[in-house]
């Protein structure tokens, strides 16, 4: 059996889970902040939601750029409605095993003054939604490789009797 073929399908097979990433649009923040609204979510089944929370670095006006202020994250929180469900240190966030709902993801931290732009700075969140697999995925995904393994040793069999 050929282990490389067999690892490469593995991997297309994992790697082939339908996902949803997005960037927010960006929200204007000032000195620091605290539960600023980065994006509403709407999950129709299980999910996963990853991502960072981060800053916009400049904007353009007739092909010149601008620098924007820098941010730093203390927390990002994950609300149910307008319950807290999760908070997390930091700019990261990974949140797991959400279900069916409405979500919001707010954003705590501090804006640190740029040259000559104030201390006016601009949130904004890249996120990743991938659904949660059920344990018939991971059995149709052996499945699929114990064929693939059958129909590889009937063909190193044939090869070798001719």
């Amino acid at each position: 059996m050929n282990y490389k073929t067999a690892i490469a399908t593995a991997v297309l097979a994992l790697g082939s889970v339908a996902a949803n990433a997005a960037i927010t649009f960006p929200v204007a923040v000032q000195g620091s902040f605290a539960d600023v609204l980065l994006a509403d979510i709407t999950l129709g089944g299980a999910y996963n939601l990853t991502g960072f929370a981060t800053h916009v670095d400049s904007y353009n006006v007739l092909g010149s750029a601008y620098p924007l202020p820098k941010i730093t994250f203390s927390s990002v929180s994950l609300y149910v409605g307008n319950v807290l469900s999760s908070t997390q240190l930091g700019n990261t966030f990974n949140f797991a095993n959400l279900g069916a709902g409405s979500y919001s993801l707010y954003a705590s931290g501090t804006v640190f003054p740029g040259v000559g732009t104030g201390n006016i700075g601009y949130a904004t969140a890249q996120l990743e939604i991938t659904p949660v697999p059920e344990p018939e995925t991971f059995a149709m995904l052996l499945a699929g490789l114990g064929v693939m393994g059958a129909i590889a040793r009937r063909r190193k069999a044939a090869a070798a009797a001719v």
